[in-house]
């Protein structure tokens, strides 16, 4: 038998150069995609590897792989004969999945990846939790199971979101201002977490309105602040911000809704951050939709970039069985999710969030 190890840029430059070398009946007995290194695993060039043989070559005698490695070199032998006892384990492991990119992994960690891609989390990162996957699965003494590979895929997913720093709205500012827009919730979720601020910190709180866009909008929250009995002021410009902030000086927090239906106009934004700016002690918070499109959020990132958004709120989590755009918008932006809310219930239906959160969101039950 004679083996033939092809590295090239294509599978198709591949094949061709294996017909080249060892004819039309060459046998692919494997094959794989190699990455050079990139920055966390990311941005990596691809390359193909291809091991291909040949059963008989006319006029000889038949090559054994024994045979074939006694005309290496000692050294050579024991590696060669490793590299080929992994590759008959992968290539026994591996099955046809929907997705080719997936086909290079043993059956047990395509499970997971294939989970991963049904939440649209970013292919570049679920490939690279694949390779550490990989590596994982080779360095086992004992040949790992879907459920191990799904708990470690959770677990580089988590270590990722982690190094954001997921700390909670502590409320250590006292101006807490929510921007996002029209439709995802602003104010029921300022709501909640004046709800939380209130009920569970024991915290003196006031709110202050300055979405005048919409009518509803103010008795929406003049409704909750009767709930709560604490006071709201309607902002329209900046005298009347600055005159409420001096009104509510002796309140711990206050809780500010903004406007969402211009936050493409660009003098909107402008005039909004002006005015959020004449205070510093501010936490400014983008609320997004949990099943919102990953290109709106690429125009509202645009767009609400000058106001120096620290953390996101997703809402409407109970409307969607995809999660993967969420940790897809925290890892793009470097930015953590303090909460999520998934319902309408002023406080209840707000949930702490963090990376073992989001862990469980995308492998489901299995991987608790």
């Amino acid at each position: 038998m004679k083996v033939e190890k092809i590295v090239a840029a294509s599978m198709p430059e591949a094949i061709n150069r294996v017909k080249k070398q060892l004819g039309e009946d060459a046998v692919i007995l494997s094959s794989k995609v190699l990455w050079t290194k990139g920055v966390m695993g990311l941005f990596k060039k691809k390359q193909f590897e291809v091991i291909a043989a040949l059963d008989h070559v006319e006029e000889t005698k038949p090559v054994q792989p024994a045979v074939y490695a006694q005309m290496l070199q000692p050294a050579q032998n024991d590696a060669v004969l490793k590299e080929l006892e992994t590759l008959k384990k992968i290539v026994k492991k591996r099955s046809y999945v929907p997705d080719p990119k997936l086909e290079m992994y043993p059956s047990a960690i395509q499970k997971s990846l294939l989970r991963c891609m049904n939440q649209e989390l970013d292919k570049n990162f679920v490939l690279a939790i694949g390779d550490q996957l990989l590596d994982i699965w080779r360095k086992a003494e004992k040949e790992p199971d879907e459920m191990e590979m799904s708990l470690a895929a959770k677990s580089i997913l988590c270590g990722e979101l982690k190094k954001l720093g997921f700390s909670g709205a502590t409320f250590e500012k006292k101006f807490i201002a929510l921007v996002g827009p029209t439709g995802v919730g602003k104010t029921t979720t300022l709501a909640k977490l004046a709800a939380c601020a209130m009920l569970e910190q024991k915290k003196k709180i006031a709110f202050m309105t300055m979405d005048t866009y919409r009518i509803a909008a103010i008795e929406q929250l003049k409704t909750y602040a009767k709930l709560l009995d604490v006071p709201v002021e309607v902002v329209y410009d900046a005298n009347d911000f600055k005159e409420a902030a001096n009104k509510l000086a002796s309140f711990d927090h206050v809780f500010i809704d903004t406007a969402g239906r211009n936050y493409r106009d660009g003098k909107f934004v402008t005039d909004l951050n002006c005015i959020l700016s004449l205070v510093s002690d501010l936490d400014v918070y983008l609320i997004l939709t949990a099943s919102m499109k990953e290109r709106d959020v690429e125009s509202i990132m645009k767009h609400f970039q000058h106001l120096s958004a620290q953390k996101f709120i997703f809402t409407k989590v109970d409307e969607t069985d995809v999660y993967g755009p969420m940790v897809n918008m925290m890892l793009q932006y470097g930015l953590a999710a303090d909460y999520i809310t998934d319902g309408q219930e002023v406080p209840d239906d707000l949930v702490l969030a963090a990376p073992e959160l989001f862990g469980n969101y995308i492998f489901g039950e299995q991987s608790r």
